[in-house]
């Protein structure tokens, strides 16, 4: 689906902005949302607990640079929460590590942006350590 998108893009301009938009936006309303789950900021996301769990760096990295473009907290915070929970640390690309470091040191969401490194080295280790 990804790559279809990026073939896409040479007939549709803006193809990286629709695919921000698909992602970002719920599919609920916000008064089922509250009802569900407060904590959970992917409640109704498109791609959240679906077969599609994994996406390519492609992927990533074009919500990346579209949150960088258009940025709003609670974009970056659901592209940083998806990416956490559904990929595996120590396979998560350098160059998306660096955007996200990017984004958060260029936004000023230090706390976001320590919680989820600190998250992620953790997760490295214990990786590392149970492959010994």
């Amino acid at each position: 689906m990804i790559n279809s998108v990026y073939e896409l893009n040479d007939i549709i301009p803006n193809i990286e902005l629709i695919f921000f938009k698909m992602f970002t936006s719920p599919i609920t309303t916000k008064a089922i949302r509250k009802l569900r789950d407060s904590e959970d900021i992917l409640v109704g996301n498109l791609f959240h607990k679906t077969d599609f769990d994994k996406m390519p760096k492609q992927a990533y990295m074009s919500l990346l640079h579209s949150a960088a473009l258009q940025p709003k907290k609670k974009h970056f915070k659901k592209i940083v929460q998806y990416l956490v929970l559904n990929e595996i640390p120590s396979e998560v690309a350098p160059e998306l590590i660096d955007m996200i470091i990017f984004i958060g040191i260029d936004q000023r969401y230090p706390v976001l942006l320590g919680s989820t490194m600190k998250f992620m080295l953790q997760n490295e280790f214990k990786v590392r350590e149970s492959t010994f």
